[in-house]
């Protein structure tokens, strides 16, 4: 197997995402009242070549995020999140720097539904789509454009397949589903970031590769059990504790969506401990 990085566009946060902040209260602040941004990030892509096919895990941004009312105009999103990307970097043009076309992509697995992990679905009709049942029922509800969905910018084919994690357990994780029939592809569920979040584990040799979407923003703050998360919520704590604990007894490359190393720790294969 092998994984390849593609990285569409760059995003940022409030600063208190990074470094983590103790109280909600603190959080709400920094949130509404102040402008102190992090860094601009990557959001990356992964690829992901099995005998079976290759598989695709998140789609990355669009440069439709410009475009008059893709976006909402006001409230609570603007002050959370800033994303920016041209057209040469969507994902159907990552793909060709590898040699690939959207059409050879046999399955995508999305970690979650928000924007910038989503941006790409409508070069993947073909495919079969895969997300947490738990992930899509929420984007769907009444609180989805609170919670930061907009269905609205989904193509209008888009039905994807509904994952419920009636697999064997993996390690800590007490449930897991199997992408591949050789079980070296499994997706885990791990909430927080947003109630459905998932993330996928690929078995390689002596090495597990944990393709992690939004659950820490990089390698220091899973160690620092510090969770993506706008306001501190239990399952979001819960879950960074349960993933420092496996890759603590396996070995893993932990892979987060916006950190800057990650590239290197993918050519490296270095391990979190």
């Amino acid at each position: 197997m092998k994984i390849h990085l593609l990285r569409t566009g760059t995003v940022r946060c409030k600063q208190f995402q990074l470094t983590g902040a103790s109280h909600t209260l603190s959080r709400i602040y920094q949130l509404i009242f102040t402008q102190n941004w992090g860094e601009w990030m990557p959001t990356y892509c992964w690829l992901i070549e099995h005998p079976e096919g290759l598989i695709l895990v998140d789609t990355g941004e669009t440069s439709r995020i410009y475009e008059v009312g893709y976006l909402p105009k006001g409230g609570l999103y603007h002050k959370a999140v800033q994303t920016r990307i041209e057209e040469g970097e969507e994902i159907q043009h990552q793909l060709a720097q590898l040699g690939f076309k959207p059409t050879d992509i046999s399955k995508v697995i999305l970690t979650h539904m928000h924007g910038d992990h989503i941006g790409g679905l409508s070069q993947f009709e073909h495919c079969q789509i895969l997300v947490s049942r738990t992930e899509y029922e929420m984007a769907t509800s009444k609180k989805g454009p609170g919670n930061g969905y907009f269905a609205k910018n989904w193509p209008s084919w888009f039905k994807p397949t509904l994952i419920d994690y009636t697999d064997t357990a993996e390690g800590v994780f007490p449930r897991s589903y199997a992408i591949t029939t050789d079980d070296s592809i499994l997706v885990v569920p791990t909430p927080g970031h947003s109630t459905g979040h998932q993330s996928i584990l690929v078995k390689d040799k002596d090495i597990t590769y944990m393709i992690a979407g939004d659950l820490t923003y990089n390698l220091d703050t899973l160690k620092q059990e510090i969770p993506d998360v706008i306001l501190i919520n239990k399952a979001a704590q819960e879950t960074v504790r349960t993933v420092h604990q496996y890759v603590k007894a396996n070995p893993t490359v932990y892979l987060s969506s916006h950190d800057w190393n990650a590239e290197k720790l993918l050519q490296e294969k270095t391990t979190v401990y």
